[in-house]
């Protein structure tokens, strides 16, 4: 026999099992739902952060292969230098490809917090080598972001503010004139 459960949520049922809310079930599958989807997306994150790491990781070798190359190339002209019997530019040289070797090395093993932490150390040893620089990138971008400007305009066909085209620049010219002073003075 089947008895009616009359508490709330309850069903029809041979021995009065409450069922779950009307909405709970579908909040359930609402939160597994997001579960599932907040997992994939973070999977596809690392999978992303992965693949990005590699190709920097090949990136960074490729760079320090080509920087490696320009130390040998160094070390190949002191070389030569020497046998040219250039011993004070022969030693220069060297120099430059040992520095060059050390940056294939750092690039190499380049490590973001790593560069970060050097950035700082060489800011508070060195303030105004570091304030000097970020001055020239600041002025290098300018110069960059104003040549890339007008050269939009140029493409675009507008003339630039303050730039007169060829026949407006012929109507603003003075008219050129001569002063004999001798003239003047010899019909006097």
């Amino acid at each position: 026999m089947s008895t009616v459960n009359n508490e709330p949520g309850g069903s029809y049922g041979g021995a009065g099992i409450n069922q779950e809310q009307p909405g709970t079930s579908a909040r359930q599958q609402l939160r597994e739902m997001k579960d599932q989807v907040v997992d994939q997306a973070k999977s596809s994150l690392r999978e992303a952060k992965d693949r990005a790491s590699s190709s920097l990781g090949e990136s960074q070798g490729q760079f320090a292969r080509q920087i490696g190359a320009v130390a040998d190339a160094f070390r190949r002209t002191s070389e030569h230098l020497r046998s040219e019997n250039q011993q004070r530019v022969a030693g220069l040289t060297e120099s430059v490809a040992r520095q060059a070797d050390r940056v294939a090395e750092y690039v190499r093993d380049f490590d973001p917090r790593r560069a970060r932490d050097d950035l700082e150390s060489l800011a508070r040893r060195q303030p105004a080598w570091v304030l000097g620089g970020a001055v020239a990138l600041g002025l290098l971008g300018a110069r960059f972001f104003k040549s890339s400007r007008r050269r939009d305009r140029r493409r675009d066909g507008r003339s630039e503010p303050g730039s007169y085209s060829g026949a407006e620049r012929r109507l603003v010219r003075p008219p050129q004139t001569t002063y004999d002073l001798g003239e003047t003075y010899a019909r006097s």
